[in-house]
């Protein structure tokens, strides 16, 4: 097994991801069209003949424009762990605010990973949570600082996570749940708050309300108490990152049982392009 400092070279050259240049598209425009174009600080760069731009094996994921890459194995099993920012400084030897932004940049790539696959039945709960402004140099409205924001979580009876949260104020439905009715159908048995059954189509799928005696949800409410204890870490968690933090704390927990946990999240990271409007 590889030493964590010799993945600097797996991660600049990306050779274990794409192998040859007729595999590789342009993270700008999707394009296949794409040539060599030299060496720029010891990375190889390519140029897409579709839309014109250079780019290396880095650009869109979340190791773009990070300098120290034979730290950042060190910093991906401190996410492993789910270390705070402050500890994880103190472990990989990087600044709190390096290790901030190294924490966000790989949160935002976790975040657009693709949702996992569940199986049997799926217990779905609601928890609110007070709007946070932490991080925040303005001072809020009285209306922002008494909103709560909605945390969904989701899991199978093995154990696998999905969660998801948007602030109430935008009165809109949680992506969580616009998926979970996508690929629900009659045979797909949930057991949720009876609020959320006017949100969801019960007719396409097998309902049943929490507070009825034959549908105990066993697994989630353990899962959200070791939830919340795992966000106590953090001392509080701004609003506007509170997504990221639920995708990441689903990955831990969906991952458990995985071998060379900080390999696998380091592959994730690299084959799913950030998106973004550049």
């Amino acid at each position: 097994m590889r030493s964590l400092d010799s993945y600097t070279a797996y991660i600049s050259s990306f050779s274990l991801v794409q192998t040859n240049i007729n595999s590789r598209e342009c993270p700008y425009c999707g394009s296949h069209h794409i040539h060599s174009n030299g060496n720029y600080k010891g990375r190889k760069r390519y140029l897409c003949k579709s839309c014109g731009k250079s780019y290396n094996d880095l650009t869109k994921t979340p190791f773009s424009g990070i300098h120290n890459l034979d730290k950042i194995m060190r910093y991906l099993s401190c996410m492993i762990n789910g270390d705070s920012i402050r500890k994880a400084s103190e472990i990989v030897q990087v600044s709190t605010t390096t290790s901030f932004i190294w924490r966000h940049k790989l949160l935002t790539g976790l975040n657009q990973l693709p949702p996992p696959n569940m199986k049997n039945v799926k217990e779905i709960m609601e928890v609110e949570i007070p709007y946070s402004h932490k991080g925040q140099t303005s001072e809020p409205s009285e209306a922002m600082k008494y909103s709560k924001v909605s945390a969904l979580f989701v899991c199978d009876r093995i154990g696998k996570v999905d969660s998801d949260s948007v602030p109430q104020s935008q009165n809109g439905m949680n992506p969580l749940l616009s998926r979970i009715k996508e690929v629900s159908n009659e045979h797909t048995d949930i057991i949720c708050p009876t609020k959320l059954l006017n949100i969801l189509d019960s007719s396409k799928m097998n309902v049943k309300c929490i507070n009825s005696s034959y549908a105990t949800p066993t697994v989630i409410t353990g899962l959200i108490s070791f939830w919340h204890n795992w966000m106590k870490r953090f001392h509080g968690v701004a609003t506007k990152y509170l997504s990221n933090y639920l995708h990441w704390f689903d990955y831990i927990e969906n991952t458990l049982h995985k071998q060379n946990r900080t390999q696998d999240l380091l592959q994730l990271l690299l084959k799913h392009r950030i998106l973004s409007s550049s």
